[in-house]
């Protein structure tokens, strides 16, 4: 596991999928008095051929002067992308144009310089990596649940609530009464999902990552396997704790987050934990968290390295 550190930034969760909501509208949720935009974003869409996509789409984005990284494949777009204010809509606006894509989901962050050294463009096989053919996202998905319908749901004590994230990132926090199939990374979770779930199964099945790729591509796969109730969080986690009121909230800990803020809580409020540098781990600290520890956690003590 690795994880680089940009500068300081704020996460605001903008652009519902389910409403295809406009990126130039969206952008009134950033600072922009902030030196730079940041935009995590992603699509599922049809590409087909996704080579000169992505050739115009960084054509596009080196024009706006914006820097990052896009992964294209031919089941849609993923990435993370910073620049003015002006430079992320206008790429943004150019790829809800594309096919399949008004309905990106983008979660807009402010940083306090430039996080990224240059334009990366990349073509792969998959836009997050599940390792199963013929999974498709676009033809068959489990039902997007907003936050407060995700709260009745997994109130239910038949509900079977499943944590797609990998082990690492549940160690620090997680639904209350969800399962963690301990994964190490995202291919691992279709053998555990073939050995833990029993096809036919009409319990209702929710799943749910930090911010809605994983679980969109589970429950597809879930969804293609017989499963017939099977639901994810829109928006993931972050979109839960940042429009949930504590008080209502069935989080329990922080949530790991691939920045420098290492985790957050309820609210998006910094969380306490800071990463090791000898095994990549989130470790909870006194105080505010954010960056490294000054030395190694007690993985040094126990003699390995994950």
């Amino acid at each position: 596991m690795t994880n680089q550190f940009g500068p300081t930034t704020v996460a605001h969760t903008c652009g519902d999928r389910s409403s295809g909501t406009d990126a130039t509208a969206s952008d009134r949720a950033i600072d922009s008095t902030s030196a730079v935009t940041v935009a995590a974003l992603y699509c599922f869409a049809p590409f087909g051929d996704p080579a000169p996509i992505a050739a115009e789409a960084e054509r596009v984005a080196t024009a706006a002067d914006v820097k990052g990284t896009l992964i294209f494949a031919a089941e849609g777009i993923n990435g993370t992308i910073a620049g003015s204010v002006a430079g992320i809509a206008l790429i943004t606006r150019h790829i809800r144009a594309l096919p399949g894509c008004e309905r990106l989901s983008i979660k807009y962050s402010t940083a306090t310089a430039m996080p990224f050294g240059r334009l990366k463009v990349k073509l792969k096989r998959e836009i997050v990596t599940m390792g199963v053919e013929g999974i498709d996202p676009t033809n068959v998905v489990g039902t997007y649940l907003s936050p407060a319908e995700w709260n009745k749901l997994i109130s239910d004590p038949d509900t079977i609530l499943i944590d797609t994230r990998n082990d690492y990132e549940v160690s620090i926090g997680t639904f209350a009464g969800a399962i963690n199939p301990g994964t190490r990374t995202f291919r691992e979770f279709p053998d555990w999902a073939a050995h833990n779930l029993v096809p036919g199964d009409t319990r209702p099945i929710a799943m749910f990552c930090t911010g809605g790729i994983r679980c969109e591509k589970a429950t597809a796969l879930l969804k293609e396997r017989g499963f017939a109730n099977v639901f994810h969080l829109e928006g993931g986690v972050l979109r839960y704790l940042e429009e949930m009121p504590t008080e209502h909230s069935r989080w329990q800990g922080d949530c790991f987050v691939f920045d420098e803020r290492v985790s957050v809580g309820n609210g998006l409020s910094p969380g306490r934990h800071k990463l090791c540098r000898e095994c990549g781990r989130a470790v909870a600290v006194d105080g505010r968290g954010g960056g490294y520890l000054d030395g190694p956690c007690l993985c040094s003590a126990r003699g390995s390295v994950d």
